[in-house]
């Protein structure tokens, strides 16, 4: 808390508090995360939790008690998920506690900290650089530029004096002053936009955009074969019309229990369950890690990244900046110094107390020449990242402090190999100069130079690491800074960025020119705001997946335009407001592991979705083959617990938190699919093989079909386990094995709980060959399926 002095009282704690009771206060609901309720409700009443439901009631119904597993393991699954859910849910929800937004208003003559929330109508709070805008004000005192592309969709700064409004989203790029609050809440101009206006578009999810269109055609064909697969199993006991189950309630049981055996089997529903759940799972995860997930779906997004976009200050840099020394220049046949009357050191103290500045540039400027006023100030001039100086006009001349080509613009050359001395030993150079005038927000006429400020930016200790594991990901990097190209360079040489020798600065670079040779360069210097956004615009139209990590102001334009953007908390509030991730503990060397998290997550929900979308595949098509031939469903629900639960169910769960860092290319379903429907066929194969038999043998009982049938499937789908799981390793071994054994002990030694009935030799003679014919035709078209293979 501090006094201010100089400017109005602000309100008092009883005009506040009487605000607060009017309702004049600035709450909006603006969270995106689901209420305990909502989370229970959607995991509970899904469509296939409600098709499952309705199953169990029928078969309660005819006391079929044994075949009701499938209604523990729909119950255990619905559990998980709302736990994980919740889990997730309240680790975001304390995460972005950490990171919340804050203001600094005046009230009864002292500046308090406040949360957004709390602020209320006629408040007077702090705008400066870096800050968004939280409410509709009006400038009261100062000067600052904003940006609006939040709210207008255009980029270009706007300068906003006493009296001007500022808007709620938009943000500070330079400048420092007081506002008074015109409008709270629901009354913010922000708030009164359509739905169509986004401050960031949100990354989408395929993989469960792909899993809900499927599910739902799905969920339309699977209430009417279910009714057909009933009406056929019927029909072929011989009963022409279905009230006959009054006479013969044996075989309505029968047909009803069939009917069950394939609409279960055709449901997927762990898989959707099993989605929702890795993508919490990974929220957990990746807070372990500092990482704040603000878009859930943007795990997922990071995984496709073939490229990174970083800044050098505050990412490969830990952003605490030193003045390393002050150099005078001295006249030669190149440069004119003009003889200063007054001490340097007093005219920098001087401009550090009149500027508004505060970003580590500023904050470095002040440590090492001090902050006071020794001269009157009469105009200034606040830094702009499109600018690159600032300056001040006091009674004995106006002065500029930023960066060389910027300030000596047209003579830059008498002084380059100069500062390219010092550039080339990774040092941040600003030029201090004398100037003729400052006006219309620039300064004119001639400038003389006095001296060259070196500032040394500390490279992080885990940068270099950092980068060499993108670069073993397969992720090229991109270094985009507004410092010298050459300073640029030599930072993230030393980083380990490759070939940061060949650098590009753009300051007299065309956008034409610079979309024709970005793809030439790794290090770009002298970059505009304006200029991040084109590069980000031009790797992503050259088929790149490109993330953005920054902590600035200058970085907004970028990070809002790719695919997924990573902010420092550290950084500006405006920056990490619209980013999809933040790193809480201001270091990207824990993004890596993001990467890697969302890596696991789309290879490995390929590999489990295959597990089971093969079940539902091959029993939507048998049960399509079985109905033109009027044969009866073989298959109890209590049959396909093996399958289900330790062939696919436990398997699958391992398989989609298994480490992987494959990163993965393509369409989602088109890449499952190519290992669907091959695995698909080869069950259908087995099946059918199994009443091919039973058309040639009279002999064979239903019960035996049904037997053979199952184990038949059954070792089938161990095989297309094992081709999910290549490359074999150590987990994935173990899965498989276990799998095995634990199929074969319910089959010989739990049989009679599997309703399997005791084989003929002839039955036996037929699994046997339907087993080597299926092992044999999956090491032949192994070659095949495995070309699929990302």
């Amino acid at each position: 808390m501090k006094e201010s002095n100089f400017l109005p009282s602000g309100l008092t704690i009883e005009e506040v508090n009487q605000r607060i009771i009017e309702g004049k206060t600035n709450i909006v609901k603006t969270s995106g995360l689901k209420s305990t309720k909502q989370i229970i409700f959607g995991n509970l009443f899904s469509y296939f939790n409600l098709i499952l439901t309705v199953l169990g009631v029928l078969l309660i119904s005819i006391k079929s008690y044994e075949n009701l597993f499938f209604m523990l393991i729909a119950v255990l699954n619905t559990i998980i998920g709302i736990i994980q859910e919740i889990k997730a849910r309240n680790t975001i929800k304390n995460l972005s506690f950490i990171s919340e937004a804050k203001a600094l208003v005046i009230r009864q003559n002292f500046e308090i900290e406040v949360l957004i929330q709390e602020i209320v109508i006629d408040d007077i709070y702090h705008v400066s650089l870096g800050k968004q805008i939280v409410t509709d004000a009006t400038i009261i005192m100062g000067t600052v530029t904003v940006n609006e592309s939040n709210l207008t969709g255009e980029s270009e700064p706007i300068v906003k004096n006493i009296g001007d409004e500022i808007r709620s989203g938009s943000f500070v790029v330079s400048g420092n002053g007081y506002a008074k609050v015109i409008a709270v809440g629901k009354d913010n101009y922000i708030e009164k936009l359509s739905a169509k206006v986004k401050t960031l578009g949100k990354p989408t999810s395929e993989i469960l955009g792909s899993l809900r269109k499927l599910l739902k055609i799905i969920g339309i064909i699977i209430i009417p074969l279910g009714l057909m697969t009933f009406y056929n199993a019927y029909q072929t006991s011989g009963y022409d019309y279905f009230l006959d189950f009054l006479h013969e309630p044996v075989l309505y049981q029968n047909a009803l229990k069939k009917m069950a055996g394939a609409m279960v089997a055709m449901v997927p529903s762990g898989l959707f369950l099993l989605t929702t759940v890795t993508f919490a799972t990974s929220v957990v995860k990746l807070s372990k890690h500092q990482t704040l997930v603000q878009e859930l779906y943007s795990i997922e997004t990071l995984s496709r990244i073939d490229m990174i976009c970083l800044d050098k200050t505050g990412t490969i840099t830990d952003g605490t900046m030193e003045v390393d020394e002050y150099i005078p220049l001295e006249t030669t046949e190149d440069i004119d110094i003009t003889p200063s009357t007054i001490d340097a050191s007093i005219v920098i103290q001087s401009m550090n107390y009149a500027l508004s500045d505060d970003n580590q540039t500023s904050r470095a400027l002040h440590k090492y020449f001090g902050k006071k006023r020794k001269l009157r100030v009469k105009n200034t001039l606040t830094f702009d990242s499109l600018r690159k100086y600032s300056a001040c006009t006091f009674d004995e001349g106006s002065f500029a402090i930023g960066a060389p080509e910027m300030i000596f613009k047209g003579k830059y050359l008498k002084i380059k190999k100069v500062v390219e001395k010092y550039a080339r030993l990774g040092k941040r150079v600003l030029l201090f100069a004398k100037v003729d005038e400052i006006s219309n927000d620039m300064i004119n006429g001639s400038v003389y130079p006095i001296g060259l400020i070196l500032i040394e930016d500390h490279i992080r200790s885990s940068a270099k690491t950092t980068l060499d594991e993108f670069q073993e990901s397969g992720v090229e990097i991109k270094v985009i800074s507004g410092d010298n190209a050459l300073t640029v360079s030599e930072v993230a040489r030393r980083a380990g960025v490759p070939n940061a020798h060949k650098y590009l600065s753009l300051e007299k670079i065309s956008d034409e020119k610079l979309v024709e040779v970005c793809s030439s360069y790794n290090v770009f210097g002298r970059v505009s705001p304006n200029q991040k956004k084109l590069l980000i615009q031009t790797f992503k139209q050259n088929n790149h997946k490109v993330a953005m990590i920054g902590d600035g102001v200058n970085d907004i334009l970028a990070l809002k335009e790719a695919d997924c953007s990573v902010a420092l908390a550290g950084g500006s509030e405006a920056a990490t407001n619209i980013s999809h991730l933040v790193l809480l503990n201001n270091d990207f060397s824990s993004l890596p592991q993001v990467v890697k998290q969302g890596r696991q997550i789309v290879s490995n929900m390929k590999n489990a979705s295959v597990l089971y979308l093969v079940k539902t595949v091959y029993t939507i098509l048998l049960t399509i083959v079985l109905l033109i031939t009027s044969k009866i469903y073989p298959f109890e629900p209590v049959q396909m617990v093996v399958i289900e639960t330790f062939i696919i169910g436990i398997p699958s769960a391992f398989i989609a938190l298994e480490p992987n860092t494959t990163r993965f290319q393509g369409v989602f379903l088109k890449k499952v699919f190519k290992l669907v429907i091959p695995g698909s066929l080869l069950v259908i194969a087995n099946l059918l093989g199994v009443y091919l038999f039973a058309s040639f043998w009279p002999n064979i009982t239903d019960g035996e079909i049904s037997t053979v049938g199952i184990i038949a499937a059954t070792f089938a789908y161990l095989l297309v386990l094992v081709n999910v799981s290549m490359p074999l390793n150590k987990r994935r071994s173990i899965i498989v094995i276990s799998s095995l054994f634990v199929s074969a002990f319910c089959f010989i030694v739990l049989g009679k709980y599997f309703k399997l009935e005791s084989l003929s030799i002839p039955s036996i003679l037929l699994l046997m060959l339907l087993m080597e014919s299926t092992y044999i035709i999956m090491s032949v078209v192994k070659k095949d399926l495995i070309k699929f293979w990302p």
